[in-house]
């Protein structure tokens, strides 16, 4: 799952970003929404529900699934195509009919010199396609099921999940390259600071961590984000450019940093990134690495590793191809 972005212009919209809460809809009546573990943070228009089914926007959600997303606005028509390009969707504005292709069978068809015709199917939908704040809303189950994802509802949490059917295990996950956090202190006292790492493990061989994009989520009541910085290991690395902002989403921070100079950037597991924070009241506080996914600016932490081998190379690392450990670290008041 990736969701391109120029680098620099990320970096731009990371520092821009307006702050937004992460709690449950529950109040506002917008259903939240999990990908494969990850919460989509809608950039404008929420997930709603209309007669007991959630539309979602066109884009954001199914982009997170690794789907790409068309609009036709001659015909008012959305197509999807899968992440596996095995199925296209098509769906077509106050029109209770979804239409799917079955594309398997295209490329032996076409190898074969003969014309390809793919297999549709026509689905009736309980709620049709609609405009609502001049944003395109489609059924978020009947359009997931469609590529074989596992939709499931939670009333309580008013939460809808979504698993892939290319999800990772549990057991892939940990054979992954893994993002987690740490800290050098255990208490800290009022007007003390402590530094939370970003750290990496099992980081491909021959590849070095260029550029590192983290959100933390933090008690901003307790805390200041103070700066943020590169590190290999215990060595600070300047960075060529990027930018934090401590109110982004809520109560965290986040941060993207690049290095482009391969004899300073990390080539081990280790500490990649120091976030530094300040106690405002020598209380407890806790911090943790967010992977939620932002339909503007994509996953809120992610790696981009460069071919020490071949500088024109280079490999992201985000979503469903990082493992991101979400375990809270937590520093104690001090005296």
């Amino acid at each position: 799952m990736k969701k391109t972005v120029s680098i620099i212009a990320a970096a731009a919209m990371i520092c821009a970003a307006a702050s937004s809460a992460f709690a449950a809809n529950t109040e506002s009546g917008n259903p939240d929404v999990i990908v494969n573990g990850s919460k989509i943070l809608f950039s404008d228009q929420e997930a709603v529900i209309v007669d007991g089914r959630t539309l979602v926007p066109a884009r954001g959600v199914f982009e997170a699934m690794g789907m790409s997303v068309d609009w036709d606005e001659e015909k008012r028509q959305v197509e999807i195509e899968s992440a596996d390009k095995n199925t296209i969707i098509r769906l077509v504005i106050d029109d209770a009919n979804m239409k799917t292709y079955d594309m398997t069978g295209l490329f032996a068809t076409l190898l074969s010199g003969q014309d390809f015709k793919a297999p549709e199917t026509v689905v009736t939908l309980d709620v049709e396609p609609q405009i609502i704040n001049d944003r395109t809303m489609v059924p978020l189950r009947a359009v997931s099921e469609a590529t074989k994802a596992d939709v499931k509802w939670d009333e309580d949490a008013y939460t809808v999940s979504i698993t892939t059917a290319d999800a990772p295990t549990a057991d892939k996950k940990a054979e992954m390259l893994t993002c987690s956090l740490s800290a050098d202190a255990e208490t800290v006292n009022e007007g003390e600071t402590v530094d939370v790492f970003v750290n990496v493990s099992k980081l491909p061989a021959d590849y070095g961590v260029s550029t590192v994009t983290a959100s933390v989520g933090y008690n901003k009541e307790n805390f200041s984000f103070e700066n943020a910085v590169l590190v290999n290991g215990d060595t600070e690395v300047d960075a060529i450019v990027g930018g934090s902002n401590p109110d982004y989403k809520g109560n965290s921070v986040k941060t993207m940093l690049i290095t482009a100079d391969t004899d300073v950037m990390a080539k081990a597991d280790g500490k990649v990134l120091k976030l530094t924070f300040k106690s405002l009241n020598g209380k407890e506080g806790s911090f943790t690495l967010l992977n939620t996914y932002d339909t503007t600016v994509g996953y809120d932490t992610s790696l981009i590793l460069k071919d020490l081998n071949d500088a024109a190379n280079s490999s992201t690392y985000e979503g469903d191809s990082l493992n991101v450990d979400a375990t809270p670290v937590t520093v104690n008041a001090g005296k």
